[in-house]
């Protein structure tokens, strides 16, 4: 095996040269591999027997690795070569962007234990993850990535035959948890008042306290989005604050969520208008525009001079919002995204319209897993900016 792939794949080469991937692998294995899928251009293959380990081939420290949990895809790399995976991962998929400075991946986060929010699968009454390349449940009820508290939370929920379908969790920074699962749950209030769990949400009805505060002015249900590391989501918004200083005119947020970043960027001074296609529980804002991000955009063309603009789009980038954000013409930009390839393919399409993608900071919050973050801040070139 050569690299770890974006997907969290080994990459090796098979016996005609072409590139495959084999999963549950680390840079330097020697193994023997089965294709099971195949193109023109690339295979995809199960391992079969790992011949020689590579020098960063771990034990994996989770038992349920070996029963086959996808839930990870890094228990058996190193951590200082996850990390390194994860920096290359980042700079290949930036290198199209002239100029740009990618500073060393911060790793903030523990290597276990990091999980305060976590979603499980039940299945005939068992709860648990997903077999590798599968969607069969592998049976869970204690998981290593979790924070203990969350952990023992689920323990208790895993005994008590949740129904079958999505099961949520989250934990809140005073210890507060909160359960969500998609189907009546008879018995769910049982499970309040044990192991921190103060409220259930089941089939869109709710027994005790569902919205919690996960962090200071902060309000998250267990359905929500919420960054899953409360160390690493510190890193961010940190991050983020400093790519921008403090506030000294209008700022727009794109794709605010919860408010995850809007709490600091009030705090900093800044003048904000948040917007997403649906209004959180508790927004930091008083103003906070409702709809897809395009139409809020053309909503604040005419009326708002706009000094700074901050996104974090979901996985599949911001394609739709770049043209709105070209016509508002902000000095500076802050990209957060989860996914470098889509934010290498929208800075360009800013750049060759008169940004500069001037650096980039790869932020691992999710250790065990090839998930990366990124910040990156663009600034006007001084050229006139083509929507």
């Amino acid at each position: 095996m050569t690299a770890l792939a974006a997907g969290g794949d080994g990459v090796a080469r098979d016996a005609n040269g072409r590139v495959t991937f084999v999963p549950r692998t680390a840079p330097g294995d020697r193994v023997t591999a089965r294709i099971v899928h195949a193109t023109s251009s690339f295979a995809r293959a199960e391992l079969v027997e790992l011949i020689v380990p590579g020098p960063s081939h771990v034990e994996p420290a989770c038992p349920h690795v070996a029963r086959g949990c996808g839930g990870c895809q890094w228990q058996q790399v190193e951590r200082s070569a996850q990390l390194a995976a994860k920096q290359a991962i980042v700079s290949g998929a930036l290198r199209k962007l002239t100029g740009l400075v990618v500073h060393p991946v911060a790793n903030p986060a523990p290597e276990l234990g990091w999980r305060r929010r976590a979603r499980f699968h039940v299945a005939g009454g068992r709860t648990g993850l997903y077999v590798l390349g599968t969607q069969r449940v592998l049976p869970i009820d204690r998981c290593p990535q979790l924070e203990p508290e969350l952990d023992a939370a689920l323990a208790v929920v895993a005994a008590a035959s949740p129904p079958d379908g999505e099961l949520a969790l989250l934990r809140a920074h005073d210890g507060r948890i909160a359960i969500g699962v998609e189907r009546a749950w008879r018995g769910g209030h049982l499970v309040i008042g044990r192991a921190g769990i103060v409220g259930v949400v089941a089939a869109g009805q709710s027994a005790g306290e569902t919205l919690l505060e996960i962090e200071p002015g902060l309000w998250s249900g267990p359905w929500d989005f919420a960054q899953a590391s409360a160390a690493g989501n510190a890193a961010l918004i940190a991050q983020v604050r400093a790519v921008l200083g403090k506030g000294s005119g209008r700022l727009v947020e794109l794709y605010a969520g919860s408010g995850n970043f809007t709490r600091s960027l009030v705090a900093d001074g800044w003048d904000v208008t948040s917007t997403d296609v649906v209004a959180p529980a508790r927004s930091p804002v008083a103003r906070f525009e409702v709809g897809p991000v395009a139409d809020v955009l053309a909503r604040l063309d005419d009326a708002y001079a706009v000094d700074v603009v901050v996104l974090d789009p979901p996985r599949a980038g911001a394609a739709e919002a770049l043209a709105g954000i070209l016509r508002l013409g902000p000095t500076r930009i802050a990209y957060v995204s989860c996914d470098p390839a889509t934010l290498g393919r929208d800075a360009l399409r800013l750049v060759d319209a008169g940004y500069r993608a001037a650096e980039a900071w790869p932020i691992d919050l999710m250790p065990q897993t090839s998930h990366v973050e990124v910040v990156m801040r663009l600034e006007r070139d001084g050229t006139q900016i083509t929507p």
